[in-house]
């Protein structure tokens, strides 16, 4: 009965926008609201750094999709909620823009979220929910396909030697001032960074910025791989407020979201 409901809840989400480029996300409240919450006094963890802790958002159904041709297209005007965020996109090189065209229009098929595969760096999006400890901070996802989870060593450690490539990759944090400066390496090059053929290389490296100010965050990422990118991309950065009220939730099936719809390539809703 449990997997029934969470069948039906599912399916109401696969009219839905995809991947980053496209992210919805509860509404975070008005301009003067979130000068209000990042004029707040800024906690502080038992060392005297910013305290990240805290759900500073949860994922909404977006607006409706359509397929064009072997893509899902976005219908304009039908979102849902006010929070639009767009990232930007990345420049690649043009011996590469071919690829990346023939991904965009054969996304339904080789798109490996679509086939309930993990997102990847930075396709996830911001962090949503964030334990810190003196050691470490713990980043939580409640993802379209899955709940997902970091762990961030801040007590200077370096990068693991010897692990094997993962969707998101090895982190490793440090202060600067009262940002942290999160590391990523050693990412699998199955995933995506966004919609619309958005791949990359092994050799990815990106660095994502965390400061908090009140009660509000800023998530800033610049993705670089310099052997398909003509520049560091540097990501739309994002200002959440806190959440005081809400909580991580466990995911829901991927295998149970929007079955018909895998089952004719119509498409497969993405709420990132």
């Amino acid at each position: 009965m449990l997997r029934t409901v969470t069948a039906v809840i599912c399916s109401t989400l696969i009219a839905v926008a995809l991947g980053i480029g496209s992210v919805d996300a509860a509404p975070q409240g008005t301009d003067a609201a979130v000068a209000a919450a990042a004029a707040k006094p800024t906690p502080r963890a038992a060392d005297g750094r910013p305290d990240l802790s805290g759900m500073w958002y949860r994922r909404v159904a977006g607006p409706v999709t359509q397929r064009v041709g072997k893509s899902i297209v976005r219908v304009e005007g039908t979102a849902t909620v006010p929070d639009r965020y767009n990232p930007g996109r990345p420049r690649y090189k043009p011996e590469f823009l071919a690829r990346v065209k023939e991904m965009t229009d054969d996304q339904i098929n080789v798109d490996p979220s679509f086939h309930c595969g993990p997102p990847g760096i930075v396709r996830i999006g911001p962090p949503q929910r964030i334990v810190q400890t003196p050691r470490e901070v713990v980043i939580l996802y409640d993802d379209l396909n899955g709940n997902f989870f970091r762990v961030v060593p801040i007590d200077g450690r370096t990068h693991r030697a010897n692990v094997e490539p993962s969707s998101l990759g090895d982190s490793v944090g440090r202060w600067e001032g009262n940002t942290l400066v999160i590391e990523v390496r050693n990412l699998l090059d199955t995933t995506w960074l966004g919609d619309n053929g958005l791949f990359h290389t092994e050799d990815t490296k990106v660095t994502e910025r965390l400061t908090r100010k009140g009660d509000t965050l800023t998530w800033e990422a610049v993705v670089e791989d310099p052997e398909v990118f003509l520049e560091p991309w540097k990501v739309t950065p994002r200002t959440l407020t806190l959440m005081p009220n809400a909580e991580i939730e466990e995911a829901a099936f991927c295998e149970d979201r929007g079955v018909d719809d895998r089952v004719t390539r119509d498409y497969h809703g993405n709420v990132r």
